[in-house]
């Protein structure tokens, strides 16, 4: 598949490239949610990021830190919650650089991606976000969690579950989301290690929100 890179209209060294008739709005679409992740994650450049759309190697969304790469897996310019939906993820990858440093705690990565995903469309309309947020969360079931126990990196129910854990804290710590980065120079062997040196790194406002995430895994 041939892509055609443009740079992002209002975002400098950010492109694009989305094989869509609606390109207009697809670019539209991502271009506000870029802006308000840079926001909550204090990241005002991005270094040559390229977007694109469809994947040509597995019909998922999947990023690659290597080249600064992230592909979405939308048919049509026009599906906003969709879109919504795949780039915070992803975003959440790229925000985090190379990720967390141990594959066994590779899940609490991808679970903070997957409520980038609700978090963001929560800030969106109903109509938006209710497919792809609600539904999903009300329906989870529900896991016991312990902070010695390693979890499948790709185990969705699970990282969803989790997610809808945390969500709370973030909706009422939102500037939390300017630690998360940090995660990814850490080294540690257990999730309960991670937290408790992600919360000695973290600046003293958003201590008591990561005890509580703390507080999850028993």
């Amino acid at each position: 598949m041939n892509f055609e890179l443009k740079e992002f209209t209002n975002i400098p060294n950010c492109y694009h490239s989305f094989n869509v008739v609606n390109d207009s709005q697809f670019e539209n679409t991502c271009e506000n949610l870029i802006k308000e992740m840079s926001f909550f994650f204090k990241q005002a450049s991005f270094e040559g990021l390229k977007i694109l759309n469809p994947n040509p190697i597995e019909k998922i969304p999947q990023y690659f830190s290597s080249n600064n790469l992230i592909y979405l897996n939308v048919r049509d310019g026009i599906r906003e919650s969709q879109i919504i939906y795949q780039l915070a993820h992803e975003m959440c990858h790229y925000f985090m650089s190379t990720g967390i440093k141990n594959d066994e705690l590779k899940y609490f990565e991808e679970t903070l991606c997957d409520l980038s995903s609700h978090f963001f469309l929560r800030n969106k309309p109903q109509k938006i976000h209710k497919v792809y947020d609600d539904e999903a969360l009300m329906n989870i079931t529900e896991i016991d969690l312990s902070s010695s126990t390693s979890y499948d990196r790709y185990n969705r129910e699970q990282n969803t579950y989790i997610a809808k854990l945390l969500l709370p804290i973030f909706e009422k710590n939102p500037s939390l989301w300017s630690e998360v980065p940090k995660l990814a120079n850490i080294e540690a062997s257990t999730i309960g290690k991670l937290l408790d040196l992600w919360k000695n790194k973290a600046t003293s406002e958003h201590k008591k929100a990561i005890q509580e995430i703390q507080n999850i895994f028993k």
